[in-house]
């Protein structure tokens, strides 16, 4: 099953983003360097790692490659807005690598990234010294000159540390100081030691330092703060290049690991899938909603499949040719025939009271008010809501199970061991149920796994036509929409269900046949 799940992801992964267009054209179309769409498509393009290469990644960007990048792009005239505002998001973490170069430019793109500096200078508190000094180019190498000790890493570290330890408060103007060079130590620190009355106050400190800002914080309720930290967790997770180092070993791992299908994989490990780009929610939190629906509706309807395919496919083998079993054949070959989204619409202009009857409700798992009911009046509303979707989804996998389990049955039928069983006395009923029956299901049960698929993406029209707010109907939408993430998430999450269902099935034939188990004992 493991290479099989790494086979398909890469599959999966391929296809998604191999397809033509990207979220980033689709959101913002071609023209992405007027004003400050260039900077939200490139934002936007992190979430999906865009910037990064699909398999093999030969040119690793870190807080370094970064300056480097907007330095040189500081040199055309057009870019010089963008650039500014990305100097100005850089912020500290860009001061050691962006001011011993400013000699080194063109006036003009010197003056463009000055003015970049200006807004890291009021975040740092050292506005209005600048102002004092007059030049500011001579200011920013004087800054360098005196402070450039206290950018190293170790300090960045033992700062955040003594702040959320000893509750330090001038370690803490110094994280403020230090500006975003020190958002890899604190979103380690939070990593390894989670939200507590220590490192709330150090989560407090993030909006100040980046500018982004997040629900939470000090005030707000625990479960606020733990969606604050997952929220801040997934934006370092996109962002951590561009603020941090990348050293001898980093460069060297990052060729494989620092490409857009390692870091997808790694999320998959984890069941984190992101952010969805339609509404911006953990898609692992949307998936927790959603996936139970669909899942209660796929489980149901494989079980009336199975219940019905069964015995209306046992019965047509022991009459071949009969009135009946021409009638059920061609029964089943007309439900075969015919579209889900097609009947589902066609069963609620007849039966949801828009057309002829009123039997079943027309839209969703529950009624209004239902939520105060008792449990069985809830249970049998649910069951209620629940006829017709399962019917959708079920009919063609009963129409075509059945047909294998008579194929099934008229074959065991002719063997010999049944035969003798006749031979030896027995009667019919002892004959069909006790020796053939249990040997013919198991053409059928093959195809338990086949089912979960066919299933999910059958629940994409069935929920979307009886408005049943399952991942089928999230998965519409994303696809409309182009919400890469949800659709790499339901593409896994099917594949890995498929697999838990072969291997359901492998584990039925030992149930069903034990000279399976016998020969594997042997």
């Amino acid at each position: 099953m493991i290479p099989t799940i790494i086979g398909i992801s890469v599959v999966t992964f391929l296809l998604v983003h191999l397809a033509p267009g990207s979220p980033v054209t689709a959101s913002y179309g071609a023209s992405v360097s007027a004003g400050n769409v260039e900077d939200e498509a490139r934002m936007y393009g992190r979430r999906y790692f865009l910037h990064l290469p699909l398999f093999l990644n030969l040119h690793i960007e870190d807080v370094e490659s970064r300056a480097e990048d907007l330095l040189a792009a500081a040199a055309d005239p057009q870019r010089r807005p963008f650039v500014r505002r990305q100097i100005a998001a850089l912020g500290g973490a860009g001061i050691p690598h962006v001011v011993p170069r400013l000699p080194d430019l063109e006036p003009d793109a010197r003056q463009a990234v000055l003015d970049g500096l200006d807004v890291v200078a009021e975040r740092i508190g050292v506005a209005e010294e600048m102002q004092e000094k007059g030049d500011r180019e001579a200011f920013w190498r004087d800054y360098w000159d005196y402070y450039k000790m206290d950018y190293r890493p170790a300090r960045a570290r033992r700062l955040v540390l003594r702040f959320v330890l000893e509750g330090n408060e001038l370690a803490g103007r110094e994280i403020l100081k230090l500006d975003t060079f020190c958002l890899p130590a604190i979103l380690d620190e939070l990593g390894k030691e989670g939200l507590d009355r220590r490192t709330l106050p150090l989560m407090d400190m993030l909006p100040r330092i980046t500018g982004i800002e997040r629900a939470g914080g000090t005030g707000e309720s625990r479960e606020v703060n733990e969606q604050a930290l997952r929220s801040w967790q997934d934006w370092w997770w996109h962002h951590e290049d561009e603020y941090a180092q990348c050293n001898a070993l980093c460069r060297v791992t990052g060729s494989v690991t620092k490409t857009q299908y390692a870091k997808w994989l790694r999320r998959l490990a984890t069941f984190e899938f992101g952010e969805s780009t339609r509404d911006g929610r953990m898609v692992s939190d949307k998936l927790a909603e959603r996936l139970p629906i669909t899942l209660l509706l796929s489980f149901l309807a494989i079980i009336v499949a199975y219940l019905v395919a069964i015995p209306v496919g046992t019965y047509s083998a022991l009459r071949p040719g009969s009135v009946v079993d021409r009638i059920i054949t061609f029964a089943l070959f007309v439900l075969y025939s015919l579209p889900s989204f097609w009947v589902a619409i066609m069963l609620i202009q007849l039966l949801c009271g828009v057309g002829i009857l009123d039997l079943f409700p027309l839209r969703g798992l529950t009624s209004p008010g239902s939520g105060e009911w008792s449990l069985p009046a809830r249970a049998l509303d649910l069951a209620h809501h629940l006829v017709l979707p399962v019917f959708c989804l079920s009919y063609v996998s009963f129409a075509t199970l059945s047909r294998y389990q008579r194929s099934g049955m008229m074959e065991t039928v002719r063997q010999d061991y049944i035969r003798t069983a006749r031979a030896k006395g027995l009667t019919e009923r002892a004959v069909i149920f006790g020796h053939a029956l249990r040997n013919s299901v198991i053409p059928i049960i093959t195809l338990l796994g086949l089912q979960i698929p066919y299933l999910i993406g059958g629940s994409v029209i069935v929920e979307r036509v009886f408005g049943i707010e399952g991942m089928g109907l999230e998965t519409f939408e994303a696809i409309r929409g182009r919400d890469h993430n949800w659709i790499l998430a339901v593409s896994f999450l099917t594949a890995l269900l498929t697999l838990f269902g072969i291997l359901l099935s492998d584990i039925l034939y030992a149930i069903v046949d034990p000279r399976i188990s016998y020969e594997g004992r042997r």
